[in-house]
């Protein structure tokens, strides 16, 4: 059996086979302190400021996440480092027996996220870290990473309509798979922006006796020029962020959250100024990435009309005279009629193509949807020769034009790693 192998057996919701494959690898979660993390949008940065934060306290800091843009090492991080090849291999092999007498007892095989969800816990119980973050795969209450015990602290990024076949039809319902990561006597963060997914929420941490802390609420945040201004319990400052830090101050703030529960609690010690360094230097691939000046290229995954709807305001804001070159392709379950709908009015030229992935959606579906909108486009179904159109476009055109390559996280992991390896493109 190969890791690539399980792949097929794409995503298998319930947590038995998971508690029996770590079962057999000796329970490793079962000695590690977890930061929790779900939702639709943001969860992944909200996991990199958290992770920044506490590397910066000194502690030696795991990070999980999903998916990957370029590498599959990117998924298991300690202080910000990957996994090496060599323990990635051996912690595979050991991974892979204990899947092979998973499938004797139970019938069936690990999936591809529950051998990786494995072999994070394994490795990082033999680095002895002394915090993991840890970023829900899909959904929440019966996604892999839930067979932990209570986390420390649960966090919850804003919830949109996503993968709707597998989660439900609704936000409320979705919200519900979400909430499936609360504890009973647990702590839970959170940012929500729809009163229906608030109420879900709200309703699981009191089912559960957890203490919730919600944005307008429990505590208050706004953006700012530099970042965002929190204001919560024991604890009220501006953090300035990253270059696109406004971009990122709903994550940033569902961060603080939980910071300040553990600040509050004695669980950490940190000065303001540590918290300010942290968050400043956090940087996340593929969302907001500006990887080139001259000429002026962004990277982001938003893959839903929530992340589309924040990115073309951030555009806006910053660069209000650009029009863009948007390269854009999507997989089967995102609503790329709404998506097209929040990009267009940025948009001089769309791109459309198909990411390299079995569930990528038709791009002839997504064209039709620029072409209706009355948004010039054109369709090229291989990336590869789609980004080389982009970039040739852009070469043409004035220089108030960008590019902007979004959509799946798959096609912007691709085109990051072939414009980084290009020599003529100045990289940031």
């Amino acid at each position: 059996m190969k890791l690539e192998s399980l792949e097929k057996f794409g995503w298998r919701f319930g947590l038995e086979t998971t508690q029996t494959l770590l079962a057999f690898l000796g329970n490793p979660h079962n000695s590690l302190r977890f930061i929790h993390v779900a939702g639709t949008n943001g969860k992944g940065s909200t996991c990199a400021f958290m992770a920044s934060f506490l590397k910066h306290c000194g502690y030696k800091t795991g990070l999980y996440t999903s998916p990957h843009l370029c590498d599959i090492r990117e998924r298991f991080r300690i202080n910000g480092l990957w996994i090496s090849q060599k323990d990635f291999k051996r912690q595979s092999r050991i991974v892979l027996e204990a899947c092979e007498k998973t499938k004797r007892k139970l019938g069936h095989s690990p999936t591809h996220f529950e051998a990786l969800t494995a072999i994070a816990f394994c490795w990082f119980k033999e680095q002895k870290v002394d915090w993991v973050v840890l970023e829900v795969g899909l959904g929440g209450r019966l996604d892999a990473t839930n067979v932990i015990a209570a986390p420390i602290v649960s966090l919850i990024s804003p919830i949109g309509l996503e993968h709707q076949s597998i989660l439900g039809k609704t936000i409320g319902q979705i919200a519900g798979e979400k909430a499936g990561i609360i504890k009973p006597e647990s702590f839970v963060g959170t940012v929500q922006y729809r009163p229906e997914a608030l109420k879900v929420i709200k309703k699981k941490a009191l089912d559960c006796s957890a203490q919730l802390w919600s944005s307008g609420k429990e505590f208050h945040y706004h953006q700012t020029a530099d970042g965002v201004y929190w204001e919560g319990p024991g604890f009220h400052q501006e953090i300035k962020l990253s270059r696109a830090g406004d971009y990122q101050a709903a994550n940033a703030a569902l961060a603080l959250a939980g910071i300040q529960y553990l600040r509050t609690r004695g669980l950490v010690h940190s000065s303001v100024k540590t918290i300010a360094n942290s968050f400043e230097s956090m940087r996340w691939p593929g969302r907001m990435e500006r990887i080139s000046q001259k000429p002026l290229i962004f990277l982001d995954g938003a893959h839903n009309p929530d992340g589309a709807k924040v990115l073309t305001s951030h555009l806006k804001r910053k660069y209000p005279r650009y029009r863009w070159i948007v390269l854009n392709g999507l997989l089967k379950d995102k609503d790329h009629q709404t998506f097209v709908n929040q990009l267009k009015s940025i948009t001089e030229l769309a791109i459309v193509t198909e990411p390299n992935i079995d569930r990528a959606e038709n791009g002839e579906k997504i064209y039709r949807e620029w072409e209706k909108r009355g948004v010039r486009s054109v369709l090229v179904k291989d990336w590869k020769k789609a980004l080389c159109l982009a970039r040739l476009k852009l070469a043409v055109s004035d220089q108030l034009t960008g590019l902007l390559i979004t959509g799946s996280l798959y096609l912007v992991g691709d085109c990051r790693r072939e414009l980084i390896l290009y020599k003529g493109l100045e990289k940031i």
